[in-house]
């Protein structure tokens, strides 16, 4: 199954200039829709087209994890996990826009069956979706106490801590979540912007260029690279980072603005 279509977000922004820096251009990349100064892999409001080689099916912010149902482990292949339950009221409510419809049924099933760690996770989706994220922790803890070793689970409590800007323990979520499927982009870009928000630039680099490894023509990727490399005063690095995401997407609305960027990282000092 399919991982869903996404909203695109705000344009991201290079970091503020250090005291005596050139200045910084306001608007960046677009395209691959990545916001690097704050916004999460969303989850969508429509039914989710199919995926192929490990690619979103719309090039945009990574989606939050989805709901496989059945436990296994490893997990199973990208294009093989839906997003919520297959079927079912909530799945249905969910996949309308009927998010509070989706709560009442996820609910009535978790006072059904306290033991079912996909209902909690709905239901933990359900008020992550309903701007509840504080109210979801629970569902999603209880999730992961019944089956451990299910990534999506891992993943989705992290991307609710990092809507509560909770992140050392979004953090955390998302390299656990790493352990259980390396191979997956969207956990490794995840947790490098919680480590960007953190604070932690140098790990954010790492678990950058690792999701740059895996997915490695999304230009928005390059972007936030990029600007943790400026962070870190590596100024080539940056241009580099920069040039590669012009490479792949010459025509973004702001490309002009990002080569007078590289410019200026390149001048001489």
């Amino acid at each position: 199954m399919a991982r869903n279509p996404i909203r695109r977000p705000a344009r991201p922004q290079l970091p503020p200039p250090k005291p005596g820096a050139l200045p910084v251009v306001a608007g960046l990349l677009v395209t691959g829709a990545l916001c690097a100064a704050g916004i999460l892999w969303m989850a969508p409001e429509s039914p989710p087209p199919e995926r192929s080689e490990g690619r979103p099916a719309v090039q945009a912010v990574s989606p939050e994890a989805p709901l496989d149902p059945v436990p296994m482990d490893p997990p199973p292949p990208a294009a093989a996990r839906p997003f919520v339950d297959a079927a079912g009221a909530g799945a249905l409510a969910y996949a309308a826009g009927n998010h509070e419809g989706a709560l009442a049924e996820y609910e009535a099933a978790v006072a059904k069956n306290p033991q079912d760690a996909e209902s909690h996770s709905n239901l933990g989706q359900t008020l992550v979706r309903l701007g509840r994220p504080s109210e979801s922790l629970p569902h999603f803890d209880r999730a992961i106490a019944l089956i451990p070793s299910r990534w999506a689970y891992h993943f989705n409590r992290a991307r609710a801590l990092g809507l509560l800007e909770r992140w050392d323990e979004a953090v955390a979520g998302y390299q656990q979540a790493q352990r259980l499927f390396p191979d997956d982009y969207a956990t490794a870009f995840n947790l490098a912007r919680a480590l960007h928000l953190e604070g932690d630039e140098a790990a954010a680099v790492v678990a950058y260029q690792r999701a740059i490894a895996l997915n490695p023509t999304d230009p928005s990727f390059h972007m936030a690279l990029g600007i943790s490399y400026e962070r870190l005063d590596r100024r080539s690095e940056a241009a580099a980072a920069y040039t590669e995401a012009l490479r792949l997407a010459p025509d973004a609305p702001d490309a002009d603005r990002v080569r007078v960027r590289i410019s200026q990282l390149t001048a001489p000092s």
